[in-house]
């Protein structure tokens, strides 16, 4: 029994061998992996006292002196932040 076990699998191992395909393509087929590299675009995010409104003075034709100065210290504020704005624009962001 054990011998009749041993020809049937030496003769199926042998069979077919011939016929047998390789499962990798051929050498001229074969892809070669190249290296791409992908930009990312990071945005620098803007602190939000930034992005505050400042308050628009206001009041009666009596009180024009200091609404006007009022409303000239809202400008240099605001000038003020869209100076730090501008110096945060354009820096790069490490990821």
């Amino acid at each position: 029994m054990r011998l009749l076990l041993l020809i049937v699998a030496l003769f199926l191992s042998a069979c077919g061998k011939d016929n047998v395909k390789p499962d990798l393509p051929g050498a001229d087929k074969i892809v070669t992996p190249t290296v791409v590299t992908v930009e990312r675009i990071v945005y620098v995010k803007v602190p939000v006292e930034l992005t505050k409104p400042e308050p628009m003075a206001e009041g009666p034709i009596a009180q024009c002196f200091d609404v006007a100065a009022q409303r000239r210290a809202a400008l240099t504020r605001a000038n003020s932040k869209l100076k730090q704005i501008g110096e945060i624009q354009g820096t790069r962001l490490e990821p």
